[in-house]
C-alpha cells in the first residue's frame, strides 16, 4: 500500500463566507480570509515508521497542524488550518532522507492545494462546477444497456426521447454506443463492441441531435479514439469515458480537439469488476486512482480546465461502498480538486436499498441527486429528468440557500 492522503472533513467555504458576513467583513476580505481561515481533517495512511515519527517531531514546532494516532501502523489524522497544513507537507518535503517523507509531503500539499477551490469546466455554453448544477440526460443508443436498452435504436424515438429530456430540464444529452453493464443482478456482464459498430451507432445519433438541439450540450460516452474523433466532428461537446481516459490515442483526440472530459473511476472490465471491490478505504483509493487519471491526462495534452471526474457508483464497488461514496461526496471533491458528475441513475445499490426492480428506481435517482447536489456535485446524468427536476431545483436551493438573517444579509 502507498500512502494515501485524503480529507474525511473540510469547512464549507460558504458558511464560512457567510460567518465573515456576520462579523461584518465587506466582500473582497471575506475572499481573502475565507481561503486563510479554512480548516480541514486529513486521513494520512500508509506511513513508514519513520516518515510517521518525523510527522509527530514536527507538529511539536509552532505554527503546524495538530495530530492524532491510534493503534493502526503508520496512520495519522492532520488537523488544523490549511497554512498549517501546508508548512507541514513542505517541511516534508525537504526531507528526501526520511523513507516516504516527501511522497507525503507532497500529496498534503496536494490537498491543500485543492481543499476549497471551485473550478470550472464550460461544455458548450454550459458552465459547471459553481452555481446550480446540471442535469445530464441518458440517451444509450445500445440493444444491452441495463436499463433502457434497445428502446431508442430508431431515430424517431431517440429524438422524442432527447426532446421529453431537454423540456424537462436536462442541459446535456449524453449518448452511448456500448454498454458497461457489470456482471451481477443484470446478467452476464456488456459484451465488447467494435469501434466500427459503435460508432455506426453513435455517429448518426450525435448528427441527429446536433441538427435537432443546436443550444444543448452533447456528451459522447465512449472509450474509443475513433467512436470520439467521428462524434466530435458530428458537433458532440464532451467526452465521458468510463475507463479513465485510459487509452492514449483517444487521450490524444481529447487534448487535440479542446473538448472537456470527463473522467471516471473503473478498476477493471464490466466482466470482472465484481472481483474488484476490496478497498482499504474506498473513498481514499477512488479518490488516489483519480487524481493519478487526471495527472495522466494533463500529461497528454488535456486542458486542465476541462476535466471533470466521475467516482463509478457501482463499477467495481459494493452497494455500502457507493452509499459512503455518496456521502462522502464533499470530501472526495475536496481531495481531487475537480468538479464531479455523479450517475446514480437506477443503479444496483439504490435497488438494495429499496427493494424495487430498475423500472422503478427514478424517485431514489431523484433522491440521490439531491444528496450528491449538497454534497457538491456538479452534474447528475439520469434517465428521466422529469422525475429528478423538482429534487434537484429543491438541493440546488438549498445548496445557495443565503437568506439566514440581518446578521448574515447586510454587505
Amino acid at each position: 500500500m502507498g500512502i494515501r492522503v485524503r480529507y474525511v472533513s473540510v469547512d464549507s467555504l460558504e458558511s464560512l463566507h457567510h460567518a465573515l458576513r456576520a462579523l461584518g467583513f465587506p466582500g473582497p476580505a471575506r475572499d481573502l480570509l475565507t481561503s486563510s481561515a479554512l480548516q480541514g481533517h486529513l486521513l494520512v495512511t500508509g506511513l513508514s515508521a519513520e516518515a510517521k515519527a518525523l510527522c509527530q517531531e514536527l507538529a511539536r514546532r509552532p505554527g503546524m497542524p495538530r495530530l492524532m494516532e491510534g493503534a493502526s501502523d503508520g496512520a495519522l489524522l492532520v488537523s488544523g488550518r490549511l497554512g498549517e497544513c501546508k508548512l507541514l507537507g513542505t517541511k516534508l518535503q525537504e526531507r528526501a532522507d526520511v523513507p516516504g517523507a516527501d511522497e507525503c509531503g507532497g500529496k498534503i500539499l496536494r490537498a491543500c492545494f485543492f481543499a476549497g477551490r471551485r473550478d470550472t469546466v464550460t461544455i458548450r455554453h454550459l458552465e459547471v462546477g459553481v452555481g446550480p448544477a446540471a442535469i445530464m440526460g441518458i440517451l444509450n443508443v445500445t440493444p444491452d444497456s441495463f436499463s433502457d436498452g434497445g428502446t431508442l435504436l430508431r431515430p424517431e424515438a431517440l429524438l422524442r426521447r432527447a426532446e421529453e429530456l431537454v423540456e424537462a430540464g436536462a442541459q446535456i444529452l449524453d449518448v452511448g454506443g456500448e454498454s458497461t453493464r457489470p456482471k451481477g443482478p443484470y446478467g452476464e456482464g456488456a459484451r465488447p463492441v467494435d469501434p466500427a459498430e459503435e460508432r455506426a451507432r453513435v455517429e448518426p445519433a450525435v448528427r441527429l441531435l446536433r441538427r435537432s438541439f443546436p443550444d444543448v450540450a452533447i456528451s459522447v460516452d465512449t472509450s474509443k479514439a475513433e467512436v470520439a474523433r467521428a462524434a466530435l466532428g458530428e458537433g458532440a461537446d464532451l467526452i465521458n469515458d468510463v475507463r479513465g481516459l485510459e487509452d492514449d490515442e483517444l487521450a490524444r483526440v481529447v487534448a487535440e480537439a479542446r473538448v472537456p472530459c470527463c473522467i471516471m473511476h473503473m478498476p477493471a472490465e464490466p466482466d470482472v469488476m465484481a472481483r474488484h471491490t476490496d478497498y482499504e478505504d474506498v473513498v481514499g483509493e477512488v479518490a488516489e486512482a483519480l487524481c493519478a487519471r487526471v495527472d495522466a491526462a494533463l500529461a497528454r495534452g488535456v486542458r486542465p480546465d476541462g476535466i471533470l471526474v466521475d467516482p463509478g457508483f457501482g463499477f467495481g464497488k459494493t452497494y455500502g461502498q457507493s452509499l459512503v461514496l455518496l456521502r462522502e461526496l464533499a470530501n472526495l471533491r475536496a481531495s481531487v480538486g475537480r468538479p464531479i458528475l455523479v450517475g446514480t441513475s437506477r443503479k444496483g445499490f439504490l435497488g438494495h436499498v429499496t427493494g424495487r426492480p430498475v423500472a422503478d428506481r427514478d424517485a431514489a435517482t431523484a433522491a440521490s441527486a439531491a444528496i450528491a447536489i449538497v454534497h457538491g456535485a456538479s452534474i447528475v446524468r439520469v434517465h428521466d429528468a422529469a422525475a429528478c427536476r423538482d429534487a434537484v431545483l429543491v438541493a440546488d436551493a438549498v445548496a445557495g440557500a443565503s437568506e439566514g438573517g440581518r446578521l448574515f444579509t447586510a454587505d
